[in-house]
């Protein structure tokens, strides 16, 4: 599938730029020389590079040239720190490399779940559901939280390997791995390995999320002001006690447990907007609040300048970040009220809220 498929990039490209490159010449321009990575091509191996590779399997696997046609599958060589550069600049920093952050969700976003329900599929990843226990109390109900593994695996003759990122806790892995294909030796498979790093790395991630999460937004928010986008709703100044935000961060996802202005809880008039005569759901105005999510939108974050994080209020029901926003209702100018704005800035933590022309400081 894949040759075919980067065959029809390929062609593709000639065909918009009036160029006459092959799928490897396309990868190298675009993709290994922005990205800096030196030790990743096809074909002939650069002298160079020759004291640097390992040999799979046996000797003439390090000569073999794969023809130009199949250049796509099982014809790249590359490194450990060339793939993590590629991980890291496309995938994992804020601002990302070659795509747009628009793009990026795109990508990552599953697109069919396997009856198993711990695996999924998107554009050209394979998707494991990873459910880590955030609570050393077996009591406690709730306490566990899923994350997308997106991962995708390479073989042939010989050889290995994997790449993993985890968008949600920033960080990526690399498994390059090697079949001697000698009976005294054992094949330990690269799924075993991978599977091991995620064990170790998923919980120390995790952990070290929440508790960063906690320093830059837990507390009281207490110190209000109208912001005068539209019409005076906060007294400048605002008595402390009618309007506030509390959040917490509990198993290792933050919460808004309360959010009222002005007295009235704000949540629970986003609720009412949904309530009928026979039936009035509470999905915000929990007794618990409601769990966040970032949500990556480029236009709601250059809004609010630098320091913003634009996030968004989860569903009950959404478990996992599924990589879509969920903007339901909008204010008059088209704010969802489903979002609410953190800005860290001047040594300081604010909330705001659009749709009630709302900025509060954490005290």
């Amino acid at each position: 599938m894949f040759p075919t498929l980067l065959a029809a990039v390929a062609t593709h490209y000639n065909k918009v730029t009036a160029a006459n490159l092959s799928w490897s010449q396309i990868a190298t321009q675009k993709i290994f020389d922005p990205l800096n990575m030196t030790h990743s091509f096809f074909g002939t191996i650069p002298q160079d590079l020759v004291p640097r590779i390992s040999v799979p399997g046996s000797e003439n696997w390090a000569n073999l040239i794969v023809g130009t046609g199949y250049d796509p599958a099982a014809g790249m060589w590359s490194s450990s720190a060339d793939l993590a550069k590629y991980l890291y600049n496309v995938w994992l920093q804020p601002n990302p490399t070659l795509i747009t952050p628009f793009q990026r969700r795109q990508v990552l976003k599953p697109a069919y779940s396997f009856p198993d329900g711990r695996q999924q599929v998107g554009p050209g990843w394979e998707i494991i559901l990873y459910t880590l226990s955030t609570s050393l109390d077996a009591s406690v109900t709730n306490s566990t939280k899923t994350y997308n593994i997106f991962g995708k695996s390479g073989d042939g003759g010989g050889w290995h390997s994997w790449v993993d990122v985890i968008p949600n806790l920033g960080y990526g892995i690399v498994v390059l791995s090697q079949q001697a294909g000698q009976t005294s030796y054992t094949s330990i498979p690269v799924t075993q390995i991978r599977n091991a790093i995620h064990d170790i790395l998923v919980p120390a991630f995790s952990e070290a999320l929440a508790r960063r999460m906690e320093e830059r937004f837990g507390g009281t928010y207490a110190h209000a002001q109208d912001t005068g986008l539209t019409v005076d709703q906060v007294p400048n100044p605002a008595p402390n006690a009618s309007t506030y935000a509390r959040l917490e961060v509990q198993n290792q996802v933050l919460y808004l447990r309360e959010l009222v202005v002005n007295g009235t809880s704000a949540l629970e008039a986003v609720d009412r907007l949904s309530w009928a005569a026979d039936a009035k759901p509470r999905y915000f105005s929990t007794p618990d609040g409601v769990a966040l999510e970032p949500a990556e939108g480029a236009g709601e974050t250059a809004q609010f300048g630098e320091g913003t994080q634009v996030w968004r209020i989860m569903i009950p029901g959404l478990e996992i970040c599924d990589w879509f926003d969920f903007d339901g209702y909008k204010d008059e100018k088209r704010w969802p009220l489903s979002k609410i704005v953190l800005v860290e800035r001047d040594g300081s933590t604010q909330l705001y809220y659009p749709p009630f022309d709302v900025v509060i400081k954490r005290t």
